[in-house]
């Protein structure tokens, strides 16, 4: 059997002043999965800052050939990218990527089981 792929997403919140903000992520196996944690994140942060800041958002979320083409782009290799920026300049960065790491088939080491929570250190 072969190796696993493995994809994490997250979501930071760039600030113009001060460190970024770690708003937690997700690992799993599942490129989809990881896309829809993205659109999920996107969908609330849009509607958290209203329009026109999260104009954009919206519209990639009612796009589902777009949803498509990320999964694939992630398949092979390419990150998902979403920045949303806010009246007061913050950006909040939403990305997937594949994990750069593989795991055996039978599952060896994080995440567990199917899925696993993330947050980054």
């Amino acid at each position: 059997m072969g190796d696993v792929a493995v994809y994490q997403a997250e979501l930071v919140v760039h600030r113009p002043s001060g460190a970024p903000i770690d708003l937690g992520g997700v690992v799993t196996y599942s490129p989809r999965r990881a896309v829809c944690w993205v659109r999920t994140r996107a969908e609330q942060v849009a509607h958290q800052l209203g329009v026109p800041a999260g104009t954009g958002a919206l519209d990639w979320l009612g796009d589902q050939v777009a949803f498509g083409r990320a999964v694939y782009g992630l398949v092979a290799g390419n990150p998902v990218t979403l920045t949303v920026v806010d009246a007061e300049g913050c950006a909040y960065a939403l990305v997937a990527r594949p994990g750069g790491r593989t795991v055996g088939a039978h599952g060896t080491g994080t995440p567990q089981g199917r899925e696993a929570a993330w947050l980054a250190a």
